[in-house]
C-alpha cells in the first residue's frame, strides 16, 4: 500500500511540475484555440447561418447590448444587414420571420430558453416557467379573470379608474393651472395601469392617479431592468446577493405582495372577507396545484402576484405612451383620430365605453395596432431551446444544445407581410385587408404562450385614450425637443422619435424629459 501511495505522490508531483511549465501551458492554450477555431469555422452546425463573424466566437457584443438596453436596436441592425435569420452568439440565433414565429409558438414543442429562469424571484411563475404542465396549470387557475366574461364583471370598476378618476384629476389640475396644465404622460399612464391592476389583483386601487404616483411604479421599473440584466449576466446575480442594496426596490415589491397576501388570509380566517368578490389573489388562494394537490405556497403566491403587478403596470402604459408620441408627431393622424371620436360622440356628457370604441372608432383602433407594430411594448427576443431532433428554420438546421429566439420587433418589420414597414401608417389596418393584417400583430405573443392579459390591455386602451381625446385638447410644450417639424435623417426625414430602451419592455429611455404634454379642456 505504501508503494502505491509513493507512486501516486510521484505521479502527482510529475503532473504538477509539467503542467505548470509555462511552455506546456501555452501549448495547451494554443492547441485549444486552434481546435476551437477549426471547429467553429469548418464543423460547427451553425456555421452557415448568416451573421457577423464575431458571433461565432463571442456573446459579448450581444450581452453588451443587453446591458445598455439596446437589444432591439442591435438585433434590428443585424437583421437589416443579414436577413430574417441571424446568428447572434456562438449558440443563439435570432429569427424575424412572421411565419416561423407563429409556427414555433403554436405549441409547447419548443421549450423556453434557459434565461427565463432568471425572471423567477422566489419561485417560478406563469411567465418564468419553462415547464409546459406548470404553465398550463397557472393559465387554468387565473384565466377566468382575464376572459371577456370575467372582465365584464369588473367593467364598471375599470371604467371608474380609467375614465372617471382621470377626468376628475385633469379638471382639478387644469383649474389650478389657470386653464392648462403640463403633465408627464408616461407616468400618468403607469399610474392608471397601477390602479387597475391593484384593483383586479388585490381588490384595492393603489390610488396612484389621485396621489400623483405610487412607489409601486418605481419598484416595477427597477425590477424589469434588473431582472433582464441579472438574467444575462449570472455573475452580477452573485454580486447582487452580496450587496442587497442593489435590489432594494425588488424586495419592496415582493414584501408588498407578501403583506397583501397575509392581510387577505387574515380577513378570510376572521370571516371578514366578502366571498362574492373574486380577484386574482383570491383565485390563486383558492386554487389547487394539480402537481401536488396542494394550495399554492406563500412563495408561489408572491411570485405570481409580482408577475401580475409588473405585467399590469408596464406593458399597457408603454403602448399608450408611444401612441401619444405618434399623435403629437403626426398631426394629420391626430386630427383624424380627434374628428372620428368627436363626430361619433358629440355629447359632452356621454362617455365612451370599450364597446363603443370597437363599434364606432375603426381609425383610432388602427392607430393602436400600428403603434403595437412599429414600437410595441415588448422588445428584445423570446428564446426557445432546440429539441433533441433539432429544428429547421428558413432552411437552416439548429441542433439540440442551441437556442433560437423570436424577435418581435423584427417580425413587425417583415417585408413579406408589411409594405413599407418603417413608415407609421394606420391605414394599413383598415378594411378587409386591414382585418387580416391585425392577425399578424404579435405584440402580445401568439400561440400557447399568448399574453393572458391582452383583453385587459385592450379594455384600458379603448377607454382611456378615446375619453381623454373627446374631452381634452393636447399639445406639446413650447420647449419640447420633439415635434412634427423636427426631422430625423436616419428615418428618411420623418419626425425625430424619443430614444427607446429595452429591458424586456420597451419604454422611452428618458421619459422624465421626453414625455411631457400640455392639456386643456375642450371647448364644446
Amino acid at each position: 500500500m505504501e508503494s502505491l501511495i509513493k507512486l501516486a505522490d510521484l505521479s502527482y508531483s510529475y503532473i504538477l511540475k509539467n503542467f505548470y511549465n509555462k511552455k506546456t501551458l501555452y501549448s495547451v492554450f494554443i492547441a485549444y484555440g486552434v481546435f476551437k477555431t477549426i471547429y467553429l469555422v469548418f464543423i460547427d452546425p451553425l456555421r452557415k447561418i448568416p451573421g457577423p463573424w464575431y458571433a461565432r466566437f463571442s456573446a459579448n457584443p450581444a450581452n453588451r447590448a443587453v446591458l445598455k438596453g439596446e437589444t432591439t436596436r442591435y438585433l434590428q441592425s443585424l437583421h437589416d444587414k443579414y436577413g430574417p435569420i441571424v446568428r447572434i452568439t456562438p449558440d443563439k440565433v435570432s429569427v424575424s420571420n412572421t411565419k416561423e414565429f407563429k409556427k414555433i409558438l403554436a405549441s409547447y414543442k419548443y421549450r423556453k430558453g434557459e434565461e427565463y429562469e432568471g425572471f423567477a424571484n422566489v419561485h417560478e411563475s406563469i411567465f418564468s416557467t419553462r415547464d409546459e404542465d406548470f404553465n398550463r396549470m397557472r393559465r387554468r387557475q387565473v384565466g377566468p379573470a382575464f376572459s371577456t366574461t370575467g372582465l365584464n364583471t369588473v367593467d364598471s370598476k375599470v371604467f371608474e379608474l380609467c375614465v372617471t378618476n382621470v377626468e376628475n384629476k385633469f379638471i382639478r389640475d387644469i383649474d389650478l393651472g389657470g386653464g392648462a396644465t403640463e403633465f408627464n404622460y408616461f407616468k400618468h399612464y403607469q399610474n392608471i395601469a397601477a390602479d387597475v391592476i391593484g384593483e383586479l389583483a388585490f381588490g384595492k386601487s393603489f390610488d396612484a392617479v389621485k396621489n400623483d404616483g405610487h412607489d409601486i411604479t418605481d419598484w416595477v421599473n427597477s425590477s424589469m431592468r434588473n431582472s433582464v440584466i441579472f438574467r444575462s449576466f449570472p455573475l452580477l446575480k452573485l454580486i447582487q446577493q452580496m450587496i442587497p442594496a442593489l435590489t432594494t426596490k425588488e424586495r419592496k415589491l415582493r414584501n408588498y405582495c407578501l403583506e397583501a397576501i397575509k392581510q387577505r388570509k387574515d380577513l378570510i380566517k376572521n370571516n371578514k372577507y366578502d366571498e362574492k368578490r373574486i380577484d386574482i389573489l383570491q383565485m390563486y388562494l383558492t386554487a389547487i396545484n394539480t402537481s401536488n394537490n396542494k394550495p399554492l405556497s406563500e412563495d408561489e403566491l408572491i411570485a405570481e402576484m409580482v408577475t401580475m403587478v409588473i405585467a399590469g403596470v408596464d406593458t399597457t402604459s408603454i403602448t399608450m405612451t408611444w401612441l401619444t408620441v405618434y399623435y403629437m408627431l403626426y398631426p394629420h393622424i391626430y386630427k383624424r383620430v380627434l374628428d372620428e371620436i368627436r363626430t361619433n360622440f358629440p355629447d359632452k356628457d356621454r362617455k365612451i365605453t370599450q364597446h363603443d370604441a370597437k363599434e364606432k372608432l375603426p381609425y383610432f383602433i388602427a392607430t393602436v395596432y400600428e403603434t403595437l407594430r412599429v414600437v410595441g411594448s415588448v422588445g428584445g427576443i423570446l428564446f426557445r431551446e432546440a429539441p433533441k431532433d433539432g429544428v429547421e428554420i428558413l432552411g437552416y438546421n439548429i441542433p439540440q444544445g442551441n437556442e433560437f429566439g423570436m424577435f418581435i420587433p423584427g417580425t413587425h418589420n417583415d417585408t413579406e407581410v408589411w409594405h413599407d414597414p418603417r413608415t407609421f401608417n394606420p391605414d394599413r389596418f383598415l378594411g378587409p385587408e386591414g382585418d387580416n393584417l391585425k392577425k399578424e400583430i404579435v405584440a402580445f405573443s401568439t400561440g400557447v404562450r399568448i399574453c393572458p392579459g391582452r383583453n385587459l390591455a385592450w379594455m384600458e386602451i379603448l377607454q382611456i385614450i378615446p375619453n381623454m381625446l373627446k374631452d381634452f385638447d393636447l399639445e406639446l410644450p413650447a420647449d419640447s425637443k420633439f415635434g412634427p417639424n423636427i426631422l430625423d435623417p436616419k428615418r428618411n426625414n420623418q419626425p425625430l422619435l424619443p430614444k427607446d430602451i429595452t429591458f424586456a419592455t420597451r419604454p422611452p429611455a428618458n421619459p422624465d424629459a421626453d414625455c411631457n404634454i400640455v392639456i386643456k379642456k375642450r371647448v364644446y
